[in-house]
C-alpha cells in the first residue's frame, strides 16, 4: 500500500558518486548486465547494443552494483534487470522518441522502486527537492504521500505544519484523485508528485477522496516555499508543550531553546513536558539520536544494522537531562514515523516517559542518498534500526502506553473527523521478525479521569489535554522519569 516520497524520511547523506563502490560477486551480474544491453537495444532510437563504456550503461551497471553491495535486502539480479526491462518498455510506450538518459532514468526508476517503498532514484528535481528539505526550507505544496496499490491513487501520509496543504485541511488518509483535471489512477508515484510541484506562486487544484465524506472533496492551493519551522512551544499551564515537526538540521538547538524559553516563562516552576510527535514524518538519523539524548542520560538510543556487521552501529546518549527528570509524556499517532519512532522508542524503553496516543507508522529502515553524476542521485535503504529493547520498528511502529484518539484532526479545520490511520504496507515487512513485546498499558481513566469523563467537544484535543491533566496531576511522575 505505502511507498513513501517526498518525506522527510530517517536519512542518511552520503555524496559520493555511486562508481566508486566496487562490491563483490562482480562475476554474478555479467549476465544480468547482459541481458540488459541486449533489451535496452532494443528499445533505444539506433537500436545499437552500447558498449560496455557507454555512459548511460556504466551508469546502470554501477546503480545494480550498489544496490547488491549495500541494499538492506537486495534481492535476484536478474529480478531486479527484469523490473528495469520492463520499466524501459514502459517509457518507450510513453513516450517513443526517447533518448537514452531518458529511457536509462525510467530502467533506474522501475528497478530501485521495486526494493522496497522507500528506495528510488532521484532525477535533478527530487534529488535537489531532498537536499532542500534537510535543511529546513523548500517550494511545494509541503505534503508526505504514498501509493495506495488497491485504489490506485496517491494517499495523503501528513501535512507539514504551517504548509499549503496544511492550511488547505489536507489530512492523513486522504485519496487525491485528480491533479487539476488529470486523474492520478495510472500515474506512477514519481509522476503524481511532480505534477503537484511547480513554480513559488502558482497554484493547484487537486480533488479528494476522503474516508469519512461521501462526496468529492476539492481544494485549491497555492505552492509556496515551505519553511519548517521544526520546534514551536508554549505553556499549558505549569506544562510545557513543545511541538516536534520535523528533524532537520536545526532540530535539536531549537529544541534546546524552546526548553529554555518554557522554563523562563514558567519561573522555573515547570511540572512537565508534553513532547508533540504527530504526524512528524521524520528526517535526520543525528538530530533523532541528540533529540532523545536531551532526556536520557548515557543509555543506548538507537542501534542501526546493515548487512554488513562491520558497519552497524550503536548511539549512545550523553549525561545530562534537560528537563532535570520531571514527567514527560510523547504525543504520536499514525503520522509519526521514522526518526520520530527513535525519540518515542528510546524514550518508552527507558521508562523516561509514557507514550500517549496511537500506534505510529511503521517506519523503521535507513536511506542512504547518494549523487551520481551531475545534480541525479539515489536513495537506497541501506539498514534497519532497532530500539534500546532490541525490538524492530520496521512496520510493527511504536505502542503507546495510554490508547488515546482525538476528537480533531492534529491538522486541518476543527470539527473535521479525526484521521484515518495509515501504517507500513505488511506485504513489505519481514515474516520472521518477532514482535516488540506489549508495553504497559494504563487506561484514561487511571491517568486524566477528568479528560476521560467530561463531555468532548469537537475541537478538544483528547491526547493533549489527558497528557497535560496527567502530569500537572504527577500521575505520571509516579511512573516515569528520575524521582
Amino acid at each position: 500500500m505505502a511507498k513513501l516520497v517526498a518525506a522527510l524520511l530517517l536519512l542518511m547523506v552520503a555524496m559520493g558518486p555511486a562508481c566508486a563502490v566496487v562490491p563483490s560477486g562482480r562475476g554474478e551480474l555479467a549476465g544480468p548486465l547482459e541481458q540488459y544491453r541486449q533489451e535496452f537495444a532494443k528499445h533505444r532510437q539506433n537500436g545499437a547494443v552500447p558498449g560496455t563504456s557507454d555512459r548511460n550503461y556504466t551508469l546502470f551497471a554501477d546503480v545494480l552494483r550498489r544496490v547488491m553491495a549495500e541494499h538492506v535486502k537486495p534481492g535476484e539480479p536478474q529480478v531486479l534487470v527484469q523490473k528495469a526491462v520492463d520499466g524501459l518498455a514502459r517509457r518507450k510506450t510513453e513516450e517513443p522518441r526517447a533518448d537514452d538518459r531518458r529511457l536509462t532514468e525510467a530502467a533506474l526508476d522501475a528497478m530501485l522502486s521495486s526494493l522496497d517503498p522507500y528506495s528510488a532514484f532521484l532525477d535533478s528535481e527530487h534529488f535537489r527537492y531532498m537536499r532542500e528539505q534537510t535543511q529546513g526550507e523548500f517550494g511545494g505544496l509541503g505534503i508526505e504521500v504514498t501509493m495506495d496499490d488497491d485504489s490506485g491513487l496517491v494517499r495523503v501520509v501528513s501535512p507539514i505544519d504551517g504548509s499549503p496543504a496544511a492550511r488547505a485541511g489536507l489530512r492523513t488518509g486522504d485519496l487525491i484523485a485528480n491533479i487539476d483535471e488529470l486523474p492520478v489512477k495510472g500515474l506512477n508515484l514519481r509522476d503524481a508528485v511532480a505534477r503537484m510541484r511547480g513554480p513559488v506562486g502558482t497554484s493547484v487544484a487537486l480533488t479528494l477522496r476522503r474516508p469519512s465524506v461521501d462526496n468529492p472533496v476539492k481544494v485549491s492551493l497555492t505552492r509556496a516555499v515551505v519553511k519548517i519551522q521544526p520546534v514551536r512551544a508554549r505553556l499549558e499551564g505549569d506544562v510545557a508543550y513543545i511541538r516536534i515537526a520535523a528533524f532537520n538540521q536545526q532540530t535539536a538547538h531549537a529544541l534546546d531553546e524552546a526548553v529554555e524559553d518554557m522554563r523562563r516563562q514558567a519561573n522555573g516552576r515547570l511540572a512537565g513536558a508534553v513532547i508533540d510527535l504527530r504526524n512528524n514524518p521524520g528526517g535526520l538519523l543525528d538530530q533523532a539520536v541528540n533529540v532523545a539524548d536531551r532526556f536520557l542520560e548515557a543509555v543506548d538510543i538507537v542501534a542501526v544494522r546493515g548487512r554488513d556487521p562491520t558497519e552497524n552501529r550503536h548511539y549512545t546518549g550523553t549525561p545530562g537531562d534537560l528537563m532535570a527528570g520531571l514527567p514527560i509524556v510523547v504525543l504520536i499517532n499514525s503520522g509519526s514515523a521514522s526518526a520520530s519512532e527513535i525519540v518515542a522508542g528510546a524514550l518508552q524503553d527507558h521508562s523516561r516517559a509514557l507514550l500517549f496516543g496511537v500506534r505510529s507508522y511503521g517506519k523503521g529502515s535507513v536511506q542512504t542518498i547518494s549523487s551520481l553524476s551531475g545534480d541525479i542521485g539515489i536513495r537506497l535503504t541501506t539498514a534497519r534500526y532497532f530500539r534500546p529493547s532490541g525490538a524492530l520498528v520496521d512496520c510493527f511502529g511504536i505502542s503507546p502506553n495510554l490508547e488515546i484518539r482525538p476528537a480533531m484532526p492534529v491538522v486541518g479545520p476543527p470539527g473535521t473527523p479525526p484521521p484515518e490511520e495509515v501504517h507500513a504496507d505488511p506485504a513489505g515487512c519481514d515474516p520472521n521478525a518477532p514482535p516488540p513485546p506489549t508495553p504497559r498499558a494504563w487506561k484514561m481513566e487511571d491517568l486524566c479521569p477528568d479528560v476521560a469523563f467530561a463531555a468532548s467537544r469537537p475541537d478538544d484535543d483528547r491526547p493533549l489535554n489527558c497528557a497535560v491533566a496527567a502530569i500537572r496531576t504527577r500521575l505520571t511522575g509516579t511512573l516515569v522519569g528520575r524521582k
